[in-house]
């Protein structure tokens, strides 16, 4: 009998995670080297749930777009695109797609008519709402062998060294 699409993603993620402790044991230097270990954190992270934005029929940078933009509307383009992890062109590419849709609106910044501010539409709060609940549980599940102070600490870190000390 066939394995279905899910059986066989999660035959994949197993034999990826035996292959990554193997590495884990080797005594490499990717064992202790931080970029690596941010890497393999957030391929951990966000690979499960990357695979379910299908159902949601959402792109990642179209998932990221409304995540940054929901509870901070009304970013610049530069901004979004630098919070989205995304370079500009590609981000305006993006913006045009998810507005033919109608899930953003671009205005122009009452303090500065040059500069356009993303907002989210009605359709777009709409359609971000499963996937933001959805985001929010798979986020729980991650953290849940922690205790609160750990899971503290790991935000912590992640922020100094993504915002420095400062």
């Amino acid at each position: 009998m066939a394995k279905r699409r899910g059986e066989v993603r999660s035959d994949r993620a197993q034999q990826a995670a035996a292959r990554a402790s193997r590495v884990e044991k080797s005594g490499s230097f990717a064992e202790s080297y931080l970029s690596y270990l941010l890497a393999r954190a957030s391929h951990t992270v966000a690979s499960g749930f990357h695979a379910r934005l299908k159902t949601w029929q959402l792109t990642v940078p179209e998932y990221r777009v409304l995540f940054c933009l929901a509870g901070a509307d009304g970013l610049g383009v530069s901004d979004l695109a630098a919070m989205a992890i995304m370079a500009q062109p590609r981000m305006t590419k993006v913006l045009d797609r998810m507005e033919r849709q109608g899930l953003v609106g671009r205005h122009s910044d009452d303090g500065d008519r040059r500069r356009v501010l993303i907002h989210l539409t009605a359709a777009g709060r709409k359609r971000a709402a499963p996937v933001l609940r959805a985001a929010r549980a798979h986020q729980a599940h991650l953290l849940a062998p922690f205790t609160a102070e750990e899971r503290a600490v790991i935000k912590r870190a992640l922020d100094l060294l993504i915002n420095g000390r400062a």
